[in-house]
Parts: C-alpha cells; sequence; structure tokens
C-alpha cells in the first residue's frame, strides 16, 4: 500500500518536509496511495499554508493538470507563485476570504498552516463539506493536540483537534444507527458527546473514509 516511491522521491528532491527522511514527516509515502488517481486529473487542489514553497513545487512536478494554489499569512511567500497556479495572500479566518477559496471549487484541500486549533477547526468544518464526491482533506500537524505543544497551539481554545477529528469514526461506525440485534434500538457512542457534535456527526454521514497516519490525518468525501 505504502511502497509507492515517486511523490516522495520528488519531495526529496524539492526539500520540503513531508518527505521520508532525517527531520521530516514522512507524509508524502503515504499520501500517495490516496492521491495517485488525481495524478494526471484537471482539479484544483489548495494547500493551506506555503512556508518556503518546498511542498507547492512538488505538487506541481507531480500533478501533471491540476491547478494548485498556495495560501499564506504572509505576503512574502508570493514570490513562490508557480506557472500552473498561484500563491494567495490572505487569512482563512476572515469570512469573506473564506468565500474566495471555497468558490475555487477545491477537490483536495490540504491544511498545513498555522496549526492553531481553532484555524484547524475552522478550515475543516467550512472546507470539508464543499467538496466533491472522492474529494479529499488532509490536517497535518495534528500531534499540535498533544503535551506539550497544546500549550501553544490550543489558542485559548478548550477543544483539540484530534478529539474531534477521532469522534468521526466513531460516528460513522455508529452513529445512532438501530442495533443489529435489536432493531428497535440505536447503538449508543463510546464516548461521552464531543464539542460540536451535531457538526460531527454531520461530517460522519458525508465520510466514505477517515485514515490518521503519524501527525496528520486524511478524509474522503462520499
Amino acid at each position: 500500500m505504502l511502497h509507492s516511491q515517486i511523490l516522495d522521491r520528488l519531495g526529496q528532491k524539492h526539500g520540503t518536509d513531508k518527505r521520508s527522511g532525517p527531520n521530516a514527516h514522512d507524509f508524502l509515502r503515504k499520501y500517495e496511495f490516496f492521491l495517485k488517481p488525481l495524478k494526471d486529473e484537471d482539479f484544483v487542489f489548495v494547500e493551506l499554508g506555503v512556508y518556503k514553497g518546498a511542498s507547492l513545487r512538488t505538487w506541481s512536478e507531480y500533478f501533471t493538470k491540476a491547478t494548485l494554489i498556495g495560501v499564506d499569512i504572509e505576503p512574502l511567500v508570493k514570490e513562490f507563485d508557480l506557472g500552473r497556479g498561484q500563491v494567495i495572500i490572505g487569512d482563512v479566518s476572515k469570512d469573506d476570504f473564506l468565500d474566495t477559496l471555497i468558490a475555487l471549487n477545491p477537490r483536495v484541500v490540504l491544511d498545513d498552516a498555522s496549526h492553531w486549533w481553532p484555524d484547524q477547526i475552522r478550515s475543516l468544518f467550512s472546507f470539508y463539506p464543499t467538496l466533491p464526491s472522492g474529494g479529499l482533506y488532509i490536517m497535518e500537524d495534528i500531534h499540535t493536540s498533544f503535551s506539550p505543544l497544546n500549550k501553544h497551539f490550543s489558542a485559548g481554545f478548550d477543544t483539540a483537534p484530534f478529539l474531534l477529528l477521532q469522534k468521526i469514526p466513531e460516528y460513522m461506525t455508529g452513529n445512532d444507527r438501530p442495533a443489529p440485534i435489536v432493531p428497535n434500538e440505536n447503538l449508543v457512542p463510546i464516548g461521552r458527546p464531543a464539542k460540536f457534535e451535531k457538526e460531527l456527526r454531520l461530517l460522519a454521514d458525508m465520510t466514505d473514509a477517515i485514515v490518521f497516519f503519524e501527525k496528520s490525518c486524511l478524509l474522503i468525501r462520499k
């Protein structure tokens, strides 16, 4: 499943920290299984967080027809504009700017932006429901939900993104559906109801699969 190396080799070439190896996250080797069917498709890929543009260059060489949109709050990263896409400067916490990005109709959204809990949750709830069937949503660096990183990345918020993400497969599996042995009774979730329970149940109903990797999570839209 995870033995494809094309995307990871490109990540090595362009120096993104999504590559495998020392001081890197080893995301690309895992993502390729899910991204490979889109390699030669015409679609919009939105990446939140540009940094030095290494991952944008990687996507640009891997996907032959995709329109690549990098989004960042830092004006200086505009220099990483690509021939088959662009870098857009703006703040996804602002409704008007967020609506502009959603209007691009992305098929893949990758959140590698601030890693602050409110930003991660807002982006998930805003982008994911708008993706088409088969669309992919990736949230990276969810290890910021855990101590000691949570002290910085919570940004005053009281619910870690990982705790919300882990509720989605729980609701997908049970989600108040009738129990198979006693058909007139509904299954009861294992844990306590989550904050944003209504929103998470809606996400669960629109999800075909959710996959957790080390430090990241990928959702596939029904």
